[in-house]
């Protein structure tokens, strides 16, 4: 019999911790379920780890998914664990069969206990091939039209997640992150872009002047507390009009703003970019995602901006890395 709490899978990772923090603020009951659990972020964030429960387990694992879920009192469920891109794309068995079947896992046990919400982590990825120079304005009306196997991966998932939702009666949320996701992640596997605003950051609270691979290119890119503030409304928010959000910065952003942006803070660090081809596509169109919809039903705006986002990401990281000083 589903209960009042809440699941969120990838409970550990990027988004998954400041989740959980913004979740436990709220005053929910939360479970963090986690293949590898990591306690250093929600230990960075101010989580107590005795209000949290903490649970190691594999979304690919059915049986113990489904266990946690009756066991724990879950009525509603924030899915994050993912292979991620560049991950998904140098593996693409293991990376369809996590982000595709750790999803129907996530799908059936919501079925099965009787889950009523289900708050899905996708991706602007899986709208790429519908931009052009003709797209005007980017909103949730942009047809799927994914160009990598990561992003069809995350479009699949949404279609799989709106088609168990309306069989059996329960609500399925995708919250898009718009372009790339940046912050003081754990996770040792990142993608290229990711690894070098931490290379950056590093770089620069041990006062050390580093040259990084920077993808070429602007993009929007959203940092991971403006991510987990769009995930918690979504889950948190009733009687919702629709079921596919934009979560997005409202920023275009390149390699040389990181770097003015860093090079600010820390004015004896120098910091070289070293530009790459991108490893995934993503068209060049000087476009600003619409946020209008999460504004107005999910009362999100970011709250990070990026000068304020590499503050906090490198204050964060020294309590992380407290011995990398």
């Amino acid at each position: 019999m589903a209960g009042n709490g809440i699941l969120v899978t990838g409970g550990t990772g990027l988004v998954g911790a400041y989740t959980t923090a913004r979740l436990l603020n709220a005053s929910v009951r939360t479970v963090a379920y986690d293949l590898r659990p990591d306690r250093r972020l929600l230990q960075a964030v101010g989580v107590d780890l005795n209000e949290l429960s903490l649970v190691e387990g594999d979304v690919l694992d059915f049986s113990r998914l489904q266990f946690v879920v009756r066991e724990y009192q879950i009525g509603r469920i924030i899915h994050l664990a993912a292979a991620l891109g560049e991950q998904a794309q140098r593996q693409p068995y293991a990376g369809a069969e996590l982000n595709i079947m750790g999803t129907v896992n996530v799908l059936e046990a919501a079925r099965l206990e009787g889950i009523s919400r289900v708050v899905y982590g996708s991706s602007g990825a899986v709208y790429l091939g519908s931009l052009d120079e003709r797209t005007k304005n980017i909103d949730e009306s942009i047809p799927l039209n994914p160009t990598s196997l990561y992003a069809a991966t995350k479009a699949s998932a949404e279609l799989l997640g709106r088609s168990y939702a309306r069989s059996f009666g329960f609500e399925f949320i995708s919250v898009r992150y718009v372009g790339g996701l940046y912050g003081p992640s754990p996770v040792a596997k990142k993608s290229t872009r990711e690894q070098a605003i931490q290379d950056m950051v590093r770089a620069a609270i041990r006062g050390r002047s580093t040259t990084v691979q920077w993808p070429e290119g602007t993009m929007e890119l959203l940092y991971g507390k403006d991510a987990a503030k769009g995930t918690v409304s979504a889950c948190l928010t009733e009687r919702l009009k629709d079921d596919v959000f934009h979560i997005g910065s409202g920023e275009l952003l390149d390699g040389d703003d990181f770097v003015r942006a860093l090079e600010h803070q820390f004015p004896k660090v120098r910091i070289t970019l070293k530009q790459v081809t991108r490893p995934l596509p993503h068209p060049e169109i000087g476009l600003l995602n619409d946020n209008s919809r999460s504004c107005q039903q999910l009362g999100y705006q970011p709250d990070y901006p990026l000068g304020k986002a590499l503050e906090d990401y490198a204050a964060t990281l020294r309590i992380m890395e407290p011995s990398r000083r």
